[in-house]
């Protein structure tokens, strides 16, 4: 009954190749080898972890966010700390290389739904579409699994070490200031089923900028604030502007 004929085999074969392309080169372009760009990951100071007592000094500009899983890894409650030439990120991160390998299983699964279903449409057999739906539940389990768990594993070295990871950054090295784009360079494709409600809840709080990372990339960071007022604070020093 799965034995497909040759016009069967090619029209399934085309429809594979062309999601799994697709979806290839759309992980590939959020993770680019570009330039080394420049940024210092170190462990994070008191104030940057959040700890009681910690205050900022004369100069430096404090906000709490919440970090979408976008490029630059951060995952859950961050805290960005600004002054007059710099600019640091601490909180929960997950490691580069698992990361990326979550990116991977929930966009080949994904992927591979298309040529699921076009393998029931040419051969009109239901099964494959238990395949397809399958492979969405896997994909969206793979994407919920990695969502909820890196802010957890994230705050393992504030407990064991007593700090998270930090990443300071020129503030000369910002590009690409926005508000509300947090799925840029690829992940659009990568989580279009669940793009368009995340975008409801992104609008008009969530800062986006480019910067470096820590470890030569130039990544996106995706960071919803808490009140309108912080985000237009935030976009103000990042694009320069003195805070009042």
């Amino acid at each position: 009954m799965l034995k497909l004929a040759l016009w069967q085999s090619i029209v399934v074969l085309v429809v594979a190749l062309a999601a799994v392309g697709t979806m290839t080169a759309a992980v590939l372009k959020m993770f680019p080898q570009g330039e080394p760009a420049a940024g210092q990951v170190r462990p994070s100071t008191d104030l940057e972890a959040g700890f009681v007592g910690a205050t900022p000094t004369a100069g430096q500009h404090v906000f709490d966010a919440w970090s979408y899983r976008v490029q630059a890894r951060y995952a859950g409650r961050v805290r960005v700390v600004v002054d007059d030439s710099t600019i640091s990120v601490a909180g929960p991160r997950a490691p580069f290389g698992l990361y990326r390998i979550w990116i991977w299983l929930q966009a080949i699964t994904l992927a591979l739904v298309a040529p699921a279903l076009a393998w029931a449409a040419v051969k009109l057999d239901w099964r494959m579409l238990l395949v397809a739906v399958g492979l969405v539940l896997v994909s969206t389990a793979v994407m919920a699994i990695g969502a909820g768990v890196w802010p957890g594993m994230g705050e393992l070295p504030l407990v064991a070490e007593g700090h998270f990871e930090a990443t300071e950054f020129d503030l000369a090295s910002v590009t690409d200031v926005s508000v509300g784009e947090w799925a840029t360079d690829g992940m659009p494709v990568v989580l279009f089923p669940y793009k368009a409600g995340i975008d409801q809840i992104a609008a008009d709080r969530t800062v986006t900028f480019s910067a470096p990372d820590g470890f030569g990339h130039h990544v996106r960071y995706a960071l919803q604030m808490y009140s309108v007022a912080d985000a237009e604070a935030l976009i103000s020093l990042l694009e320069g502007v003195p805070a009042e």
